[in-house]
């Protein structure tokens, strides 16, 4: 069967540009689930039903490929091979076997205990960045809260010091560039950005060598034999976890507390409610569904095979639509409702979702679960001072560079 023509053509580049970007996928959703974009050379998969299949479908494979060394001038290329090598050892890259051997030593520093266990530091962070903020007038919640929380709060986990938090903004800045950013170069900053943090994180690694300690880093060296990760493993799972294990809260508070506010009625259960832990929990499933991190995920096609009537050839790329799946009607009623007391919120795929379901989650919810509250509890009143949304120009994270934020009554 050939490519059946659609009745609209969609350039996803331009998709992070929209100031509301949900009725165009809910279009895909009604008129073409399966979407061939000549624009970016890609399928557009929207549905939820098929976003999850999607997820854990052998037939998508996660690895990238990569474009030849060559391509590129002389001067870069070592910095190119290295980027290259260095991505294949990322466990939401990575597949089976390599995932499942690296997603399990990944798993013995991320119990669910340990991950529980720092709240107390969290609750301490948080009341350090809520005390350094003024009591009224306009901030950037992102520069002043969103960013330095979940970026501390990652740098406790792993064990490096609060003194490379400035440098990590800059490298998870330039690292989000290779995940798809319209019009930019996708290719030189997250090279040049991972060259750096494996500079620094060999000479890290090479002090907890000789001098351990009790965080993941520690576990992670600390195996032998097979069940080891080798050290090219090991720099580039800690570069993953030092970029994504801040980026997704970053986004997510941001959102949701922009949400929040959109939707005064919610705001104000919640305000009432905040010391309840399960409407609180829910409060976070609710925005990981309606406004969540991902725009979507990256797969390639592994084999040919047919979709919705359109035949996937091997080696397209197919682009999972997480924002559209937790907001197609066909799974959630009233999708476009924001309600912090939906009973099925946690059924979004918001993480992702199967063998590659995203190893951080439990920890942004975490997070989410101690600001939001103490957030409320801090500000009797919040508003946006503006109405824009500068939104990051990024195909697959949704979430803002800077949001304006007034802390005292709207006008």
């Amino acid at each position: 069967m050939g490519m059946v023509e659609p009745t609209l053509q969609v350039d996803p580049n331009q998709i992070p540009h929209l100031a509301d970007p949900v009725p165009l996928l809910q279009r895909l959703q009604d008129e073409d689930p399966v979407h061939w974009s000549a624009a970016a050379g890609a399928w557009m998969v929207t549905r939820y039903d098929d976003v999850k299949s999607g997820f854990h479908d052998r037939r998508l494979a996660v690895s990238r490929p990569m474009p030849p060394a060559e391509l590129f001038e002389e001067e870069f290329r070592e910095t190119y091979r290295a980027y290259a090598s260095s991505l294949k050892t990322w466990m939401v890259i990575a597949e089976p076997p390599d995932h499942t051997r690296l997603r399990k030593l990944a798993n013995r520093g991320l119990t669910p205990t340990a991950i529980e266990g720092l709240r107390p530091q969290i609750e301490a962070l948080v009341d350090e960045l809520l005390a350094a903020m003024p009591e009224a007038g306009d901030v950037d919640f992102v520069k002043s809260f969103a960013y330095p929380l979940p970026a501390a709060v990652i740098a406790l986990l792993i064990g490096v010091p609060k003194t490379i938090l400035k440098d990590l903004h800059r490298w998870s800045d330039d690292i989000a560039k290779g995940l798809g950013a319209p019009g930019e170069d996708i290719i030189r900053p997250p090279a040049h950005a991972a060259a750096e943090m494996t500079a620094y994180l060999t000479e890290f690694i090479a002090g907890r060598r000789a001098n351990p300690q009790d965080a993941i880093i520690d576990k992670l060296i600390a195996g032998d034999g097979d069940d080891k990760m080798s050290t090219e493993e090991l720099i580039g799972n800690l570069i993953l976890f030092l970029f994504a294990g801040h980026e997704t809260t970053m986004n997510l508070l941001s959102n949701g507390l922009r949400t929040l506010i959109r939707n005064p009625d919610q705001m104000a259960d919640l305000r009432r409610n905040r010391d309840d832990g399960t409407v609180v929990a829910g409060a976070v499933e609710e925005i990981l569904r309606y406004d969540g991190a991902l725009f979507m995920l990256t797969r390639f096609a592994a084999e040919g095979f047919e979709w919705h009537g359109q035949h996937i050839s091997k080696g397209n790329k197919v682009y999972l639509y997480c924002l559209a799946a937790n907001r197609d009607r066909r799974k959630f009623d009233a999708p476009d409702r924001f309600d912090i007391r939906r009973a099925d919120s946690k059924q979004h795929v918001a993480f992702g979702y199967g063998l590659h379901f995203c190893l951080g989650g439990p920890l942004a919810r975490l997070e989410m679960e101690v600001a939001l509250p103490a957030l409320l509890r801090r500000y009797p009143a919040l508003s946006l001072p503006s109405g824009d949304v500068n939104w990051r120009n990024n195909m697959s994270l949704r979430g803002q560079p800077s949001m304006q934020l007034r802390l005292g009554e709207g006008v």
